[in-house]
């Protein structure tokens, strides 16, 4: 909690256990959060943790190939309202992963990216990639249904 007059720290809240975490996504509407995780050169790979409200890790994303993508380097990070997680990976293949709350996850967005880097979502299930060396940014369709709220 910040004081918002001053920016002063009034109270807050530490969650340990991470290995050099690097991004946030939080979903307002159900208390989901995502972070990532950097590898390192002694052969720690990248994931993805999801937490639930109470910073609990309820899946780690990104590590074993029978789960979905194992991920290269994750370069942005956003989660949806039904707890599917969307990660621009940046590495040999510029792509967008898609993990579902549920099942298997799978390679969203493989051509026409080249540094993918930041993602956002919009409300009627579009997915905002910015495409770093392409300068510009590319909205996809990701997801059907108008009206349904998407973090």
């Amino acid at each position: 909690m910040l004081d918002s007059k001053t920016g002063a720290r009034l109270e807050r809240t530490i969650i340990t256990g991470f290995h050099r975490p690097y991004l946030v996504a939080a979903c307002l509407t159900s208390g989901l959060m995502a972070v990532s995780e950097r590898g390192n050169e002694t052969g720690r790979a990248p994931c993805i943790r999801v937490l639930e409200p109470g910073w609990n890790t309820i899946r780690v994303l990104g590590v074993c190939s029978g789960m979905g993508p194992v991920l290269a380097c994750p370069w942005g990070l956003s989660i949806d309202s039904d707890g599917d997680v969307l990660v621009a990976d940046w590495g040999r293949l510029h792509r967008v992963l898609l993990y579902p709350a549920k099942g298997l996850g799978w390679p969203l967005v493989t051509q026409g990216l080249s540094s993918p880097r930041g993602l956002a979502l919009l409300p009627k299930g579009q997915l905002v990639v910015s495409d770093s060396m392409n300068h510009c940014i590319k909205i996809y369709q990701y997801k059907l249904g108008l009206g349904k709220g998407y973090g």
